[in-house]
């Protein structure tokens, strides 16, 4: 669908949930964002671009919003069909964007040596499976506005939190913003708007810094990767909702290590994942992203305490 002029909302599966792709149509240039999983350019991308006439040579720009496989494993098929194209990404995802084996151990089994959440060879194998690696040709740092046509221009903004390096466009002309997963609600959903798994924020103090910066903005249409489109108040209430959801958490997160007793990430996820959400069982591991930020900023303002049993990382409060 156009969401709005020029920005075309492209949505792909994704097991039971789905990503959405855009691509920005310019007279003088077209800019893809995402590019999905490794098939998604051809079976997705490909037709859309076919049915409704635009063509792959004008794809100038492929910004690839953050490092996640399910947002760049396309890139390798995306540069087949757009072998001109620029793929640009934020500097601070660039290696693990460039590479997947590099972002299977840095982002997700980053819990593994101090927590105890065993990598699964065959999911980060399927992983792997679902990807096609490209170099990017530059490196975005926040601020840049790239040019689709002499009278429209796209604002690069840098959003971290979920990740260090993500970025979101803004379009200035009809107020929109595609954040891709730069705010993540109370739960990532399924395609039928049912709870998948908690929201893998991870650096607490920037994801909340980023949703009040998209709040302080004339935004009247939102894009994201994994929601619905939301147009004025829904799109202020998705992002508000994604701020308060880190309150409760936090407050939850205190309760549960007021029993004094060192508890591990495992023990703390398990006290509790019931008070934050209900989502399918075992998604509830996925706490592992936001709490790891909440705790981390706990021990930066020595809040918490750190321990070690049986090699794993325990944390309790700190004594007054």
């Amino acid at each position: 669908m156009e969401a709005a002029p020029g920005i075309h909302r492209i949505q792909a599966p994704l097991g039971n949930r789905f990503v959405c792709i855009f691509a920005l149509v310019g007279t003088d240039a077209t800019m893809i964002v995402d590019t999905g999983l490794k098939d998604t350019p051809p079976s997705i991308l490909e037709p859309y671009f076919r049915e409704n006439n635009l063509e792959f040579s004008k794809v100038r720009y492929v910004v690839v919003t953050h490092a996640d496989f399910d947002h760049n494993g396309g890139n390798g098929e995306l540069k087949r069909l757009a072998p001109n194209a620029l793929f640009l990404c934020h500097e601070l995802d660039r290696a693990m964007i460039e590479n997947i084996d590099v972002m299977i151990k840095d982002r997700y089994n980053d819990w593994e040596a101090d927590h105890g959440f065993a990598s699964d060879p065959a999911t980060d194998d399927w992983i792997r499976s679902q990807t096609s690696d490209v170099l990017m040709d530059m490196t975005l740092t926040g601020g840049e506005r790239i040019r689709l046509s002499p009278d429209w221009t796209i604002q690069v903004l840098h959003t971290p939190g979920h990740s260090w390096g993500h970025i979101s466009l803004y379009d200035p002309r009809s107020k929109t913003a595609i954040i891709a997963d730069a705010a993540l609600y109370n739960s990532v959903l399924t395609a039928d708007g049912q709870p998948a798994f908690p929201p893998t924020y991870r650096y607490l103090d920037t994801y909340q810094a980023t949703i009040q910066r998209l709040l302080g903005m004339e935004i009247d249409t939102l894009l994201t990767s994994h929601y619905p489109l939301y147009r004025g108040s829904d799109a202020a209430a998705f992002l508000a909702e994604s701020l308060a959801y880190t309150d409760r958490i936090d407050s939850a997160l205190r309760d549960v290590l007021r029993g004094g007793q060192p508890m591990t990430l495992k023990e703390i996820i398990e006290g509790i994942h019931a008070r934050v959400g209900s989502w399918p069982q075992g998604a509830e591991g996925f706490l592992n992203f936001p709490l790891t930020g909440h705790l981390e900023q706990m021990q930066q303002y020595k809040k918490v305490e750190l321990g070690r049993r049986d090699g794993l990382v325990t944390y309790r409060l700190a004594s007054a």
